[in-house]
């Protein structure tokens, strides 16, 4: 089959297709019968824009973005981000204390930063930290196969990851631990022991 070319239009559709998609830039990457991937979402801290909670309020709506939004204080309508790659003023994500450091230190990505090495950036440690104990996501490696050039795998792997295993619809990292907020059904992962 030969390649074909689909540009991202801001709202992201999942679906199936039987093609190679090979495009650049801040389009879609897909090499399979997966859901497509957005280079959007690849987090400048290592986290997969897809499950952050900003994002996931911001594209899912309803109750959770209520709730999100309760959570910062702050009115619906500025829950708001369309992955790191892609900030705008109106994003959450320009706020975003991570993304405040790294553009203040002129750094795409934490991996750049000499403290991310020396392992001295209290704020990446402790962040990193709190993902990898309550989600079991490490950022540190994420950067690393970012780095690495291996963006396009991890994309998939991680929208993969963070879906309902009832619905398949995408989900935040931890905010709802027990039950999937679009179809209601347990999320035996996430249960506490």
């Amino acid at each position: 089959m030969s390649p074909s070319t689909c540009t991202l239009n801001g709202n992201r559709k999942e679906r199936e297709v039987n093609q190679q998609v090979q495009i650049t830039g801040n389009q879609l990457h897909w090499d399979g019968v997966l859901s497509l991937v957005n280079r959007n979402l690849v987090g400048r801290c290592g986290l997969f824009c897809g499950a952050c909670g900003i994002y996931r309020a911001h594209k899912d709506g309803g109750e959770y973005r209520q709730r999100v939004a309760e959570f910062l204080k702050c009115p619906p309508e500025k829950v708001r981000c369309e992955g790191c790659q892609a900030l705008t003023p109106e994003c959450w994500g320009i706020e975003c204390d991570m993304v405040k450091c790294l553009n203040a230190k002129g750094l795409q990505f934490c991996y750049e930063c000499p403290d991310f090495e020396k392992h001295t950036c209290e704020r990446f440690e402790k962040f990193s930290k709190e993902y990898l104990k309550d989600d079991h996501v490490d950022l540190r490696a994420n950067l690393a196969r970012i780095k690495a050039g291996k963006v396009d795998e991890w994309l998939r792997e991680s929208d993969e990851k963070f879906r309902c295993p009832h619905c398949n619809k995408p989900l935040p990292t931890s905010s709802f631990r027990k039950k999937c907020y679009h179809c209601e059904k347990e999320l035996p992962w996430r249960t506490p022991n």
